[in-house]
């Protein structure tokens, strides 16, 4: 006990100071965050960051697609209109069940070329343009969305001020890139591949494989896209590469949780901030026909949702009627469904349809029971930190392995998109619905969201804080990765060296086999020579006495 106590007192401790300097507004920076994705996911977070530091006084400008109405006098919006229509034809936006019949190779290609078109498009904007050829804006800190638009870091080289970077998904080889932050196949997982963190070896060869193919993807195709775009719009004198801005990099802020996530090793300028976008809910949200319905579900609530940038109403004939088949027959349970279409067919009475659904206050409802899901990350951490079941149904990225991870500690089932039938989906609800041990297991996974030593908002604050104030000193937080090109980075030059030492003694010890070998062969034919002319000079013996005695 007295152990537990002093650890309550350290953390408290740590806590009371952290927050003093979160919330010490006595010097407001002028802060240029530049979310350019066209997901509306990205700016989910970017909302909430936007507003905890107006609260605190910083004063933000805001470059992004999307605009919204803010309670903050010192917030200023940049709206890059037109973006959604530029990248049309890469496919970034396209229907996800279309974009599954195309190869990852196309996949990735357009993703790339892509990001660079989004990246030029939003540096060529007017609105932009105006901002970088005003003299009289200056600013203190650049905050980045990381989509792939890394030519973007140009405006902290340009504003001459640090940049920190923050990443909607977990630790991948860009953000990895910017803070030398290690990479090990074996054990790391590329998202796409759907492996989890303790593969087994033809995993880990695939694993590996790919993992090369992403570094010279990453070399030779990305960084000269986006190099292009750099050079586009920053000629100043003396201006370093792309790849030296990506390298100095104050801070990277990675949307990640152990308990979502895989436990994966971080630089200290890598900070995990995973449920930063989680809000303190004040009212419901709903309307009073959603609360009254919600409430009167006596046998509870399901919530299905695709997410943000997934629509239900895509869905393959088969696939939509394998689930309203299910619905239909779970007549003594409320489903409410994110559907965009006005209507759904063969819609049962138990089942409410909308645009939109405010998806936090209901996974906080107690009578929601269940969260239907594609396994997107915002969505498991909201269904995790509320402590929901989860049916998953995975499309793209890395939301097998998140389903896979709510399988693996029991408080998901997962459907298989090219399997969905009615009564799988009927048997995975009844399942999860009737055996506690889902509940149980969802809440254990709350309470482990939870235990954190700082909410994860408060976290930013702090760090967006200190690489303000301090950021002439944070060289000490960045890995001597960092300063190593690729191959010294993954030792190869020193694999080289051993090889060749061992090599040497090996060469040398063949040699001496050889001339030791040489030796005794030219002794033998000697010999051998020696027997020959001995024989020969038996038979001449032989014929000279034969000789003599005729």
């Amino acid at each position: 006990m007295v152990v537990g106590s002093r650890s309550l007192v350290a953390r408290t401790a740590l806590a009371v100071i952290v927050l003093a300097n979160i919330f010490d507004t006595s010097s407001a920076a002028n802060i240029l965050a530049v979310f350019p994705s066209i997901s509306k996911t990205n700016y989910i977070f970017g909302q909430v960051l936007f507003e905890a530091l107006a609260a605190k006084g910083h004063n933000l400008t805001i470059v992004s697609p999307f605009e919204i109405q803010y309670a903050y006098e010192n917030i200023r919006q940049l709206r890059i209109t037109g973006l959604f229509n530029h990248i049309e034809d890469y496919g970034l936006h396209a229907n996800v069940f279309t974009k599954r019949d195309k190869s990852s190779f196309y996949g990735n290609t357009n993703l790339i070329y892509g990001t660079a078109a989004m990246a030029d498009y939003t540096l060529g904007h007017p609105k932009l343009q105006e901002l970088l050829k005003n003299p009289n804006e200056t600013f203190d800190l650049l905050i980045l969305d990381q989509v792939l638009c890394e030519s973007l870091l140009g405006l902290a080289y340009h504003y001459g001020v640090p940049a920190i970077v923050y990443s909607a998904d977990a630790s991948n080889k860009y953000t990895n890139e910017m803070v030398g932050n290690p990479h090990n196949p074996a054990y790391n997982p590329i998202p796409s591949l759907g492996y989890s963190d303790r593969m087994h070896l033809v995993q880990r060869v695939w694993n590996t494989f790919v993992s090369i193919c992403e570094q010279f993807n990453y070399r030779y195709i990305y960084l000269p896209s986006q190099e292009a775009v750099y050079q586009r719009y920053f000629s100043l004198r003396n201006q370093p590469p792309l790849l030296d801005l990506i390298h100095n990099v104050s801070l990277v802020m990675v949307n990640s949780h152990p308990v979502i996530n895989f436990a994966r090793p971080l630089v200290p300028n890598m900070i995990e901030i995973g449920g930063a976008h989680i809000r303190q809910l004040e009212d419901t949200g709903f309307s009073q026909d959603v609360i009254n319905w919600v409430e009167k579900a006596k046998n509870g609530v399901i919530y299905f949702s695709m997410g943000t940038n997934i629509r239900s109403a895509d869905f393959p004939d088969s696939l939509r009627e394998a689930f309203v088949g299910a619905f239909s027959k779970l007549n003594q349970v409320l489903i409410i469904w994110k559907w965009e279409n006005a209507t759904l067919p063969n819609q049962s009475a138990n089942v409410i349809i909308g645009p939109w659904m405010p998806q936090q206050q209901l996974l906080a409802h107690p009578n929601v029971r269940l969260h239907i899901t594609h396994g997107g990350l915002l969505s498991m951490m909201e269904t995790v930190h509320y402590g929901k079941p989860i049916l998953g149904l995975p499309l793209a990225g890395d939301q097998e392995i998140l389903v896979n991870r709510a399988v693996e500690a029991g408080y998901g089932l997962k459907l298989d998109y090219q399997n969905v039938t009615e009564d799988g989906v009927l048997d995975a609800i009844n399942q999860i619905l009737n055996e506690p041990e889902f509940r149980y297991a969802a809440m254990k996974a709350s309470r482990q969201f939870s235990e954190q030593p700082l909410k994860p908002m408060d976290k930013v604050l702090y760090y967006v804080d200190y690489v303000l104030k301090k950021d002439s000193g944070i060289n000490y937080m960045r890995s001597g990765a960092l300063y190593l090109s690729f191959w010294p980075r993954h030792v190869v030059d020193v694999a080289s060296i051993l090889v060749l030492i061992t090599m040497i003694p090996v060469g040398l010890f063949a040699t001496l086999i050889q001339i030791i070998l040489r030796k005794t062969h030219e002794r033998k034919l000697k010999n051998l020579s020696d027997v020959g002319k001995a024989v020969s000079n038996g038979k001449s013996l032989v014929k000279d006495a034969k000789k003599k005695r005729n």
